[in-house]
Formats: C-alpha cells, structure tokens, sequence
C-alpha cells in the first residue's frame, strides 16, 4: 500500500505526493523489485544502472529510491529506508547537496557534464554517497558521454550514476563503438508497463486516502486508458476529483477519447497532413486543445493506415509506410510535452509528403 507524503519543495499534486518511497510500494515489474531490492539489502549495488522503458512507469522513482536506500542514517544500506532522517528527508525534498537529479534536456552538454566529472573525486558533503541520476539520458551529446565513460567505468566507491531513458537507442554514438562501450559499462534494467489491475487498485488507494466518494466504474475506465502508465491514470483522477460528478462520460472527455476516425476534425487534420500542409495542420491542431493528444495520433494513425490499404503503387505505398513509422510511438507525455512531440510528428509528416512528391 502506498500513503501519502508531502514534499516541502514539491507541488504536491496526487501524483507526486503519492509517489512510492520504497521498493514495497512499486508496482509490478516484479523481477526489478527483486533485483534492486537485494542488491541494497545485500549491499552490493552496482555503481552504474541503466534504466529504460516507457514514461510514467517508474525510472526516475526507482532511482530515487536506491538513493534513499543507500542513504538512509537510521537504518544503513537497506531497501526500506526509515524515510525520517535527515538525510531521507532531504532527498524527499529534492534538496539532497548529493543525490542530484539531472535533467539531460536543459543540461546535457559536454561543458556542464565536466563540472560533474570534475567535482566526482570530492567526498559527499553530508551523505554516505553521492548518487547523480540523469533523466531523458538519451539527450546525452556524444562529448558528454565521452567524458562519462572513465567515471562509469573505474568508478569511485562514493559515486553512483543512473541513466533514465525511454528512448535508449539513441544513447548509442554515431561514433564508431562509443554508443556501444556507453552502454556496455551500464547495468540495464527494462521497466514495462503496469497492469491494469494494479492502476486499479492504486487509483482506490488514493480514493481511500483522500475520503472521496467514488465511482468504481470510471477508477476501472481510467486505468484501462491509462495504457499500463500509472502517472496518466493518477493526473486524470485529480481532475475526476476536482470535476466531482464521477461520471463514465466526464471520464471520457478527460480522457479525450471522445475522438472518432470519422470525426471532421480529424478528418480536416488528416487531410492537411495528407497534402503537406505543415501549417494548415498547426491550426486545426489548435482547435483541438481540449482533446487528447495521444488519442489524435491513434486516429490519424488509422486514417494513414487506411492510405497504405489503398495504395495502388509500391512508391506510394513506400509514404504512407514511411508515414506509419514516424507515428506509430504511442506519445504517453501530458500537456505540453505531449503537444511539442505531436507537433514534431506533424512536421515529419508533411516532410515526408512533400519530400516524396517532390515540393520540398
């Protein structure tokens, strides 16, 4: 069972101040939990973890979690951490001098890499080591992991790395063998997608917590869209709550899977897409805020599919292929992220389009 705590640095939101602390709370991924469970109550952790999988499932969690673990004050190198401490509570805070978390996408570059490879030496300030934890890795330059690769090789005794990455392909280099020797001196753990049953049973948790009266029909819709992200079902049921009437449709529209293939605005936006409209499909796509956007990928998707089913020439059936492959990636980010990648496999359509018939 996973409980309430509130983060005196955080937002606290649903799906913050309900965040597993410890291995017990996480779900699923049970040979994960295994595995880095007996590592810390073995105390024989691996210094580098590589972890991968889709968004919303727990890398970046798990990894705060080995650093609470390996941290703790009361209790030692454990797997349950007393949570208590002063150091516990720092890392909780996210005002930890030695557990940093980095966020590859704003600072990735070679320069900020080299203040951390250069500072590594140093003993920890006021831990029993230093864990630095490095999401969207993937964003990595190839001269920052060029620099990463004696840390994460010979490694310190007081230094321990964490890669977070959905898309670990793209940590391997253009440069002959230097993706590959990255990855080989890492630890890989793959996180999946979580069960429906277990979103559930989270989404009632919280339910209980909160002392809402709630509707266990739209806590089972939730967690059937949530497509195994427990992130996604835990951001909708906020607004469920905040919406109050618990209703299969309310879910619905929260959801955005109100959209149909045939929909007209779908239609107008396929059609854009279709001739390389590139701005043409910005505007209808604006129009569309309040849908979903993964919904409208999974429309658009089954409008270009149709396209391949027609395709009465290998070269045009080559497009749409080419097209399919740009969107078939589900786009399981919220908000803004997940604006900002639509608009990206907008544009590699159109490209793709207007490359293929020669517009440019």
């Amino acid at each position: 069972m996973i409980i309430r705590r509130e983060s005196k640095a955080g937002a606290n939101d649903l799906n913050v101040v309900y965040r597993p602390c410890t291995i017990d709370e996480l779900l699923g991924n049970e040979t994960n939990k295994r595995i880095i469970k007996n590592s810390l109550d073995n105390d024989k952790i691996p210094h580098t973890w590589l972890f991968t999988g889709y968004p919303g499932c727990g890398k970046t969690t798990v990894a705060r979690i080995i650093a609470l673990g390996l941290n703790c004050e009361k209790n030692g190198v454990s797997s349950t951490p007393c949570l208590e401490c002063r150091s516990c509570k720092s890392i909780l805070d996210g005002n930890s001098i030695d557990v940093k978390e980095i966020n590859v996408g704003q600072s990735g570059g070679k320069d900020y890499v080299d203040s951390i490879v250069r500072d590594l030496s140093s003993s920890p300030f006021n831990s029993n080591v230093k864990v630095l934890i490095f999401d969207e890795a993937h964003e990595l330059t190839n001269a920052a992991k060029d620099l990463l690769l004696k840390p994460i090789e010979n490694g310190y005794d007081h230094v321990y790395f964490i890669f977070c990455t959905n898309q670990p392909e793209k940590l391997r280099s253009k440069k002959k063998d230097a993706g590959e020797a990255f990855l080989d001196r890492c630890n890989i753990l793959n996180f999946d997608r979580i069960g429906t049953d277990l979103i559930t049973g989270l989404l009632l948790n919280i339910c209980e917590f909160e002392g809402v009266n709630y509707n266990v029909d739209v806590l089972e819709f939730l967690s059937e869209e949530s497509a195994g992200v427990p992130r996604n079902a835990i951001v909708w049921l906020n607004q469920i709550i905040t919406e109050s009437s618990w209703t299969v449709s309310v879910a619905k529209e929260i959801c955005g899977v109100l959209v149909e293939d045939n929909d007209p605005q779908i239609i107008d936006l396929c059609r854009s897409l279709n001739i390389g409209s590139f701005k043409k499909a910005i505007t209808l796509f604006v129009g569309m805020r309040n849908v979903n956007v993964e919904s409208i990928r999974i429309a658009v998707t089954g409008y270009f599919v149709n396209c391949l089913k027609r395709s009465k020439k290998v070269q045009e059936a080559r497009k749409f292929s080419l097209i399919l492959d740009v969107l078939t990636p589900p786009i399981y980010e919220v908000g803004k992220l997940a604006e900002n990648r639509w608009y990206n496999y907008m544009f590699k359509v159109t490209d793709i389009i207007n490359d293929v018939s020669g517009r440019g």
